[in-house]
């Protein structure tokens, strides 16, 4: 098959969808499929073409107010350049189907004129795509929930990336057909050795610094526990940095709290490998990609029963699940597992393995397969086999 991806994001910049909708690119066309990719410039050349991991890349211009947030602007004018774009890369690629990750902005781009109005697509739910997900979004939900419900309806297949996710998404659209495909991450190699900390148990956390990741709640954790010998690292950036650092400072533990800012993911991977615990403290989440590298470098998993996490995370099997916004509760996780190198070991073998069996990038990339070939060949009027 010949599948356009569509995302105003693509790596390194972006969130959790951007690395998801490239891995999951990549492995269709491991599989033997012509994938395209049309995405925003980014600081590359706008109007270029490139492969990438079997991918070939169109990219157009677009703005962007940080690595981490495109904000409205930028995915408007996404919007805008890839219209234009568009119509020319499906007639020249002839291509059999379209594949759009956000059902806003993003999907926009499947009710407006053009060749790929004859070809069907599949829309990909990431999170602050769907009513109710993003607080700050809720006005612009309300406004545009007609809108959505029009491109949802006219989708092959809807897929949400976790269970609670296509829960939100029936609320507003009760009567839609809603798939649940997780993320995936490829596991390489065997359980790592158990790290012997010299400086005290490290601590991870990866996330965008926004409200809705609650970094502040696990700052706050880390500070109740000025007595034990930890430290955090902080990759990723966005508009709560300066109000975390400050918060880090006055919890006294401004020297045990490492914000890195942006990290590319050769170095992240390091800063996997050096960690002893990884924490997503989020108050809302879909299919966190950063939990699921964690899982795939074996490390003892500490997060919020947030959104689709549970699904992830098995409670006392790979990891401890706390309450959301609960500075104590997960105080008391992570002194469970400092204590307790033993737990953290059992834990760290059981999340490798939990991801390999479950989360693998193929397994997902074989179900996706299956929604495209039939979306296909209904299409071409032939009976789906």
């Amino acid at each position: 098959m010949r599948l356009l991806f569509i995302n105003y994001e693509f790596p390194p910049v972006g969130g959790g969808a951007s690395f998801a909708s490239m891995a999951m690119a990549s492995e269709l066309a491991k599989l033997g499929h012509h994938i395209g990719f049309l995405t925003a410039a980014n600081g590359h050349t706008a109007g270029s073409e490139e492969g990438v991991h079997g991918i070939q890349v169109h990219r157009v211009p677009a703005s962007r107010r940080g690595v981490h947030d495109a904000g409205m602007l930028g995915a408007l004018s996404f919007i805008c350049t890839a219209a234009m774009r568009l119509p020319q890369i499906m007639r020249h690629g002839d291509y059999d189907a379209c594949h759009y990750y956000f059902g806003l902005p993003t999907g926009l781009l499947s009710r407006l004129p053009g060749p790929h109005r004859n070809k069907p697509y599949v829309i990909s739910l990431r999170g602050s795509d769907v009513p109710g997900y993003e607080p700050a979004l809720a006005h612009w939900h309300k406004i545009l929930l007609p809108v959505t419900r029009r491109i949802w309806s006219g989708a092959h297949r809807v897929v949400a990336n976790s269970d609670d996710l296509r829960k939100l998404a029936l609320a507003s659209a009760p009567t839609q057909a809603i798939d649940v495909i997780h993320n995936g991450i490829n596991v390489v190699g065997s359980p790592r050795p158990a790290r012997q900390p010299r400086d005290g148990v490290r601590i991870l956390t990866v996330s965008r610094l926004i409200e809705r990741k609650g970094i502040d709640t696990l700052i706050e954790a880390v500070g109740a526990l000025r007595s034990e010998s930890i430290s955090l690292d902080i990759a990723g950036e966005g508009p709560w940095r300066a109000q975390l650092e400050q918060l880090a400072r006055s919890q006294g533990i401004g020297d045990r709290v490492r914000f890195h800012g942006f990290v590319e993911h050769e170095r992240l991977t390091c800063l996997y490998s050096q960690s002893d615990i990884f924490v997503l403290s989020s108050r809302a989440e879909s299919c966190s990609m950063a939990l699921l590298e964690a899982m795939g470098a074996g490390l003892a998993i500490i997060a919020t029963r947030a959104g689709g996490t549970p699904e992830l995370i098995e409670h006392e099997r790979c990891g401890l699940l706390t309450r959301t916004g609960d500075p104590a509760e997960l105080a008391a996780a992570i002194s469970q597992l400092v204590r307790d190198p033993r737990r953290r070991a059992t834990f760290a073998t059981a999340s490798l393995q939990r991801a390999d069996e479950q989360f693998s990038w193929l397994r997902a990339a074989r179900r996706y397969e299956a929604i495209f070939q039939d979306a296909v060949e209904r299409s071409a009027g032939r009976r789906p086999t």
